[in-house]
């Protein structure tokens, strides 16, 4: 489990991204390697989008995911044996609440005084995921996670504010940052987890 911030990258246009940093992300994952070097995990993701100068959360975001892991650190020791680093790339699909599309459906005024595209109160959203997670060995069983993701927004229509980003409805890519930290729990009757004794780890 990981928690941290959420930093808005593109589109931005229409807001102003230091007001958006905020420590309003959570996620949870699991992850199986295969070899010493290779691995799968799978992972939900959620990202609240807010105005630091405002209570209402402009857009919410819920994100599943798969993703495809390489162990760089089984390459390099430069740090010791109690210190790794995992590569991350994947795809996701994301359903988002726009605050607009929540606004008209109960009786408030859309963007540029439209109506959304469909009822539906989520937009969903392909993703493209990669990242870095440097990790420091706690114990045998437990390890303290940094984490840097960039997700990359195949087509979305709504900005990070949860307003329509156009009035012609366009979509755009777009992408945000994570940054957090958290744990990883290793599961399992080995002493010891085939992340920390590859090549002469001790």
């Amino acid at each position: 489990m990981r928690y941290g911030l959420n930093i808005p990258y593109t589109p931005k246009d229409d807001i102003s991204s230091s007001n958006y940093i905020l420590p309003n992300h959570i996620d949870l994952g699991i992850r199986y390697m295969l070899d010493d070097y290779f691995g799968v995990k799978i992972h939900y993701a959620h990202d609240r989008f807010r105005d630091k100068n405002s209570d209402i959360v402009g857009n919410k975001f819920h994100r599943i995911g798969f993703e495809g892991i390489y162990n760089i650190g089984n390459n390099f020791y430069l740090f010791g044996n109690d210190f790794g680093m995992f590569f991350r790339a994947g795809i996701g699909v994301t359903y988002a609440y726009p605050e607009s599309v929540r606004r008209f459906l109960n009786g408030g005024a859309f963007t540029f005084g439209l109506e959304p595209h469909n009822t539906k109160r989520y937009e969903r959203i392909g993703n493209i995921i990669f990242g870095l997670t440097p990790l420091y060995r706690y114990s045998n069983k437990v390890a303290i996670a940094l984490d840097a993701t960039y997700v990359y927004n195949l087509a979305q229509q709504y900005s990070y504010n949860g307003e329509l980003l156009y009035p012609n409805k366009r979509k755009v890519r777009g992408g945000f940052i994570n940054v957090t930290i958290g744990l990883q729990i290793y599961l399992g009757k080995g002493s010891r987890h085939i992340d920390w004794y590859n090549g002469g780890r001790k």
